[in-house]
């Protein structure tokens, strides 16, 4: 089932709708010009429907193909907001419609517009309807709003928000320079992150010490990472439910190589392989201390992940492209309980091990995949990489050391500039 990406957007009151409030009788009548909720939910199911239905008949799309239908899905949402004032929405309206408005570039603009005023306040409200604004930007202009934010009053307080828990991934984006720029509210806000702070605060403090690694000198970079894990530590105490896996999972994450800032330009991390297979069925290696001599690059994918999978052809060209000799590309994965297939029905494999292997090899054949696979004993979330969503590549060089981490295989330019590098310098060596 096709899954559309959607923005949280939930609107504060407008200053029109605020002027409404005091008018009640007003209000009332410029409702019941506008469609009821149950108009405007049936319009944005018409417009799933619609383009679930023409996803899926596309079977297996190109680039191409997705980029097309990447355009009629903000065609299909501008048409079904035509008509529609958002200013004049009422909270419940707006909630039956906030999905196909961050999926429409028209609801965008407007959304934007509405948004730009609240945004100056220097409170909660402002940044909220700033990191809204910024979520909802293009071309990169989102970045630079969001690393505007780190100068804002109301920055602590209104990272415990929803919004605010986007930010910091935002601001990943810009450049080393504009981070460096807010060095002093990067540092301030580490004393934010005691034992009286919200679990909600947490929700961003990878990407921010990542952004702090950047930002501060190392013994500074240091010391926010201690208070962000003193901090988790402490609410792991007495979490329960969704929160204490949150804050688990976060600590594996800043207790690991990347968290600790010691994954690019440091030997890759220990992991273990189950299971080396290419799609023949032979197993060319055990361990990647075998591929010593060779770059290489790490895909971590699964067979749910529809990324993943449509990133496939980019990765076949590169393993056409580089000799075996010099480069080896291995799809990382770990055990998942089934194997999505694309060309036949899922399988489920819970507790079988050696069926999902064989379901592997099967997924393999059907999807071209002319690299190795490889299954760890490590989750495919790699805590040790930082890994939070796949796909994700890092890349090694000949002596096992990563140069590169967090990339998509789509960054064709700069993998392949990356491994040219790489290979050009051994020659020279040589």
């Amino acid at each position: 089932m096709l899954e559309f990406a959607v923005l949280p957007i939930v609107l504060a009151l407008s200053p029109l709708q605020s002027a409404a409030a005091a008018a009640p009788q007003a209000q009332a009548e410029t409702q019941s010009a506008l469609p009821t909720v149950e108009e405007l939910q049936a319009r944005v199911a018409k417009v799933f429907e619609s383009l679930q239905a023409k996803y899926e008949a596309m079977k297996d799309p190109t680039p191409e193909q997705m980029a097309e239908f990447q355009k009629s899905v903000g065609a299909a949402c501008d048409a079904a907001l035509e008509g529609i004032d958002l200013a004049k929405l009422d909270a419940e309206r707006m909630a039956a419609v906030e999905q196909i408005v961050s999926m429409s570039p028209k609801g965008r603009v407007a959304m934007r517009a509405m948004l730009a005023e609240k945004a100056k306040l220097p409170t909660v409200e402002g940044f909220v309807a700033a990191a809204k604004a910024a979520q909802l930007a293009e071309n990169g202009q989102g970045n630079a709003e969001a690393v505007a934010l780190l100068g804002h009053p109301a920055l602590a307080e209104g990272l415990t928000t929803q919004e605010g828990s986007m930010v910091f991934m935002m601001v990943e984006g810009a450049s080393d320079d504009a981070i460096k720029a807010h060095a002093a509210a990067l540092e301030a806000l580490a004393s934010k992150f005691n034992p009286d702070a919200p679990v909600a605060m947490l929700r961003g403090a990878q990407e921010y010490l990542g952004l702090c690694r950047i930002a501060l000198p190392k013994d500074k970079a240091d010391a926010a990472r201690a208070a962000v894990l003193a901090c988790v530590a402490s609410k792991l105490a007495t979490a329960e439910g969704r929160d204490k896996a949150m804050l688990e999972r976060m600590s594996k994450m800043l207790n690991g190589a990347a968290g600790r800032g010691e994954l690019v330009g440091f030997a890759v991390p220990s992991m273990h392989f189950d299971w080396v297979r290419r799609v023949d069925g032979t197993t060319p290696w055990k361990d990647l201390s075998e591929l010593k001599g060779k770059v290489v690059v790490l895909d971590f994918w699964a067979t749910w992940c529809g990324p993943c999978v449509g990133s496939f052809p980019q990765v076949a060209e590169m393993r056409k492209h580089y000799g075996e000799d010099k480069l080896e590309i291995v799809g990382v994965t770990s055990l998942q309980g089934m194997v999505a297939h694309q060309k036949r029905e899922p399988v489920e494999c819970k507790g079988d091990a050696a069926k999902e292997q064989a379901e592997t090899i099967e997924f393999m054949k059907d999807m071209g995949v002319t690299w190795t696979v490889g299954i760890t004993q490590e989750d495919v979330f790699n805590p040790d990489f930082g890994i939070r969503g796949i796909p994700f590549v890092a890349i090694l060089d000949q002596d096992g050391k990563v140069v590169k981490a967090g990339l998509h295989p789509s960054a064709e330019e700069e993998i392949r500039k990356t491994i040219d590098e790489l290979l050009a310098n051994a020659s020279k060596k040589g």
